[in-house]
């Protein structure tokens, strides 16, 4: 009771940093459709219903009583609304260019966050990376390398008899024998110079055909000046998105298996990096904006990639698709999503919760 009692703060704190995210992306939407000469009814932070609102302008800007987020209400975005005939000022009486940007901007909004806190991190903390070595960072709890005694800070000289020269080598052996017996020969963190590497015995966990052992590599902190933050910065967001690409990429060509977190999985992770120091959980927080840009920008319905789809459709064609037949598309894909949602929390993050 008493660890459940302390961690309500860094909880507060991650509800919080992930409410911001989402009330960034909303932001991009709100700047976009006002530079279109759009009319926002409503800018939300939070869902459900509103605890307190003021008008200005044509706008009203609420704080509702869930805060997870919020959203942002454009006048004729939805169908079926009661517009005035020759009202310009609506969604559907833009062009489908304009239309474009406004969703367009949400996302970026979100990639341009993360780009901004890479260049500040970069400029004074230090953007953590990893390093190439073969020193061993995190090791999850009950994981294959916690099992066999690896900790963080030791490093891997050998695997199965042959040197292991970088982390990239390491990861290599370790997939190469799922669920089978790997020795390794380590040399320990702390331990005195010169002293005797040790021997473990690894059995990496088989996911899949794949071996994993739940080690992270050692992390090192980059740091620069402001100018040169800026090019690393940008460079280093540009890397991390390709990785997180090339990640999807082999799920969906199936030659890795996907491991989903719902909200309660991404919850702990950044309570956890709250807990380590500001830079950790700063980096965990730069890692999800560039996913929340990724995730918004798939061309899948409900998401802001998919509505993208629509848009080009509509300027390729110069034929709108019907908006009632856009709206089903999309509510079948918000509830398939949602369900997908309720399904990672229910079946992955909750087991994982209780089996800490």
């Amino acid at each position: 009771m008493n660890e459940i009692l302390q961690s309500i703060p860094m909880v507060a704190v991650t509800v919080l940093a992930f409410g911001l995210l989402i009330v960034i992306h909303e932001l991009g939407h709100y700047l976009a459709a006002r530079w279109s000469g759009m009319r926002v009814e409503r800018f939300s932070v939070g869902f459900g219903p509103v605890v307190w609102s003021r008008k200005r302008g044509d706008t009203e800007w609420a704080v509702s009583a869930i805060p997870l987020g919020g959203y942002v209400k454009i006048a004729g975005m939805a169908p079926g609304e009661d517009l005035a005939p020759g009202d310009t000022g609506t969604y559907s009486a833009k062009p489908a260019w304009k239309r474009f940007l406004v969703i367009l901007a949400g996302p970026a909004m979100n990639y341009l966050l993360a780009i901004v806190m890479a260049i500040g991190l970069i400029a004074t903390m230090g953007l953590r990376e990893p390093d190439q070595s073969a020193v061993v960072g995190d090791v999850i709890p009950g994981g294959a390398a916690a099992r066999a005694g690896l900790r963080a800070g030791d490093r891997v000289v050998a695997a199965a008899g042959a040197p292991i020269a970088d982390w990239k080598e390491l990861v290599q052996a370790v997939r190469s024998h799922p669920g089978q017996d790997l020795p390794l020969s380590v040399a320990r963190a702390g331990a005195a110079a010169g002293a005797s590497p040790e021997a473990l015995l690894l059995h990496p966990d088989d996911a899949g055909g794949i071996g994993k052992a739940g080690i992270a590599p050692n992390l090192r902190a980059v740091r620069a000046g402001l100018l040169e933050s800026i090019a690393m910065g940008v460079r280093r967001t540009n890397d991390k998105a390709g990785e997180i690409l090339g990640g999807l990429g082999q799920i969906v060509t199936r030659k890795q298996k996907a491991e989903l977190q719902g909200p309660l999985g991404i919850a702990q992770e950044m309570t956890r990096s709250a807990r380590a120091g500001a830079a950790p959980f700063l980096m965990m927080v730069w890692l999800i904006s560039i996913m929340l840009a990724i995730f918004n920008f798939l061309p899948l319905p409900a998401l802001d990639g998919g509505r993208l789809i629509f848009l080009v459709y509509e300027m390729v064609v110069r034929r709108p698709v019907n908006q009632r037949v856009e709206a089903v598309i999309h509510t079948v894909g918000f509830v398939l999503l949602f369900g997908l949602l309720i399904g990672v929390t229910l079946f992955g993050d909750l087991p994982r919760l209780f089996r800490r």
